[in-house]
């Protein structure tokens, strides 16, 4: 990563730029559009990666500040880059909940996380953005199985090795093939909404739904990512064994003798737990469906027992449960004879998971046969002494054979 020094005209830079909803650029003017589309109501998603329902794409790109005229008949989330790259950052930034209702998985603002977000000022809630981007950023939270890798720590090394003085698609004809890759569209979207590059468009010149043709570097970008890179760079080499938190911390620390009113963060409430919980879940296997009902006290792996005994499987392979946690990132409890790094079912009690009413789960039983059992919270109360243990209290329909033999 780039090693140089912040130097005194970039320090200058950075102790008078203004943010606002159109400076440095027009993210937060964009984001506050998502937020107010989504509402009080919330909005139709995915039901596998949770995104944004397709014929709601059109009338959201139309709200942005740089609107794509599409030509595709069936465009999805990533045919917009910059709704992709809000969406990676309101996901990451703990702003939302997915809750399914009547068979539908909805998106919600969560009320207190976005009581927290009124409470920011302009600066801070552009920083916030940013230090989600850098710590949560993950592309496998538009898309299952695309990996860990962060979307900021990409974008700047496309920003300080790749892109130079500026890239320009005319004299690079194939670069833009590149740039879809890696970084990534929503990554340039995200750099071109925070104010670090600068892109020029062009239909006629290049064919693609997003028509780039020129990419330069902006004095905010090179000031700013500078000054992070070079943070970065100083921060593990002196505290090798720090997590990405407290460098974003130590870096927030410095930042503010720039920028004094950069004084508070996005803050995730703690979570209230309901002493003595009981959790009614409506466990589901294609049209089949059990509600169990099961104190919060109880391990997973005396779940995962509950849920084959309810629908009549032999509990003889290995399994996990796996949900998206608030930031949108996929967390995993497995059994625990599986050599993992993640906590077993038996260690982990329900009231360890960070549940909602309206959550999904999945319980994934035999990892050759893949059996995938839905579970949904649908809802959390005080336990009833009556169930010291998972019970069955409503059931629909024969469930399917196990084994075809």
């Amino acid at each position: 990563m780039n090693k140089k020094k912040t130097t005194p005209d970039q320090i200058h830079y950075l102790q008078h730029q203004t943010f606002s909803e159109n400076e440095p650029s027009t993210l937060l003017r964009d984001f506050s559009s998502l937020l107010d589309f989504i509402g009080t109501d919330g909005i139709p998603v995915s039901g596998k990666n949770h995104l944004i329902a397709t014929k709601l794409l059109p009338p959201l790109n139309q709200l942005m500040s740089h609107p794509l005229e599409l030509t595709l008949k069936r465009p999805q989330q990533k045919s917009f880059p910059h709704i992709n790259g809000l969406y990676l950052l309101l996901r990451a930034s703990g702003l939302t909940q997915i809750a399914f209702e009547k068979k539908e998985a909805r998106l919600r603002l969560d009320k207190k996380v976005f009581a927290n977000w009124i409470s920011l000022n302009p600066t801070e809630r552009y920083f916030t953005l940013l230090h989600t981007w850098r710590l949560r950023g993950r592309d496998n939270i538009l898309e299952s199985g695309s990996g860990y890798e962060n979307g900021l720590n990409r974008s700047l090394l496309f920003f300080h090795y790749e892109l130079n003085g500026g890239i320009s698609l005319k004299e690079k004809p194939n670069a833009l093939d590149d740039i879809k890759y890696r970084p990534g569209f929503h990554n340039i979207a995200l750099m071109e909404l925070f104010g670090f590059i600068r892109i020029e468009q062009d239909r006629a010149l290049s064919l693609e739904n997003w028509p780039i043709v020129n990419i330069f570097p902006t004095t905010w970008g090179n000031t700013l990512l500078n000054n992070f890179s070079e943070h970065t760079n100083r921060f593990y080499k002196h505290f090798k064994n720090k997590s990405d938190e407290e460098m974003i911390a130590s870096w927030r620390s410095e930042l503010k003798t720039y920028i004094p009113i950069l004084e508070k963060d996005l803050k995730q409430p703690e979570s209230e737990k309901i002493p003595d919980s009981l959790y009614i879940f409506k466990v589901a296997l294609g049209p089949v469906y059990r509600k169990i009902a099961a104190p919060g006290f109880i391990d997973l792996e005396w779940l995962a027992c509950s849920i084959l005994s309810a629908f009549k499987f032999d509990n003889d392979h290995l399994h996990e449960f796996v949900y998206k946690n608030c930031y949108g990132i996929t967390e995993r409890v497995v059994h625990s004879y599986m050599n993992s790094n993640e906590p077993y079912t038996s260690d982990c009690i329900i009231d360890d998971l960070p549940l909602h009413k309206g959550m999904e789960l999945t319980f994934h039983f035999d990892f050759g046969d893949d059996w995938l059992f839905q579970l949904v919270v649908e809802s959390i109360e005080s336990n009833d002494p009556k169930y010291s243990e998972p019970t069955i209290i409503e059931q629909k329909s024969t469930p399917p054979r196990q084994y075809s033999y």
